[in-house]
């Protein structure tokens, strides 16, 4: 989508846009950062190797991503950004709730096995 965005775009058009500086170092290449132009990191990826800790990490991480899909599709009236967007929202309710079926289960499972040990 980014691709299809930038590539027929003008140096003009890209600095108007503010994406000099990433025209700059990266051309119309994808680099992923964040909306204020700070790159990727899993600097803050976190395990605690406790099932249910990391699963509720793991449906928070799909919510807030979800949420980012909503906001981007209310800035664009472009159906061939729409498109994908929508789809990629639908990803994260999906694999939200395949986390939360997880969740549920292995809850029950603990559960199980504290009642046994009363």
């Amino acid at each position: 989508m980014i691709y299809q965005l930038m590539k027929d775009a003008t140096i003009e058009e890209i600095k108007e846009a503010g994406l000099d500086p990433h025209y700059a170092e990266h051309n119309k290449a994808l680099y992923p950062t964040d909306a204020n132009g700070v790159p990727f990191t899993v600097t803050y990826f976190a395990t605690t190797g406790d099932a249910l800790a990391d699963l509720s990490e793991d449906m928070a991480a799909e919510q807030k991503a979800r949420a980012v899909y909503e906001n981007l599709i209310n800035l664009t009236n472009d159906n061939d950004v729409i498109g994908p967007l929508l789809w990629l929202r639908q990803r994260e309710i999906v694999h939200f709730n395949r986390f939360k079926e997880l969740f549920d289960m292995y809850q029950k499972e603990f559960k199980n096995i504290e009642d046994k040990n009363i």
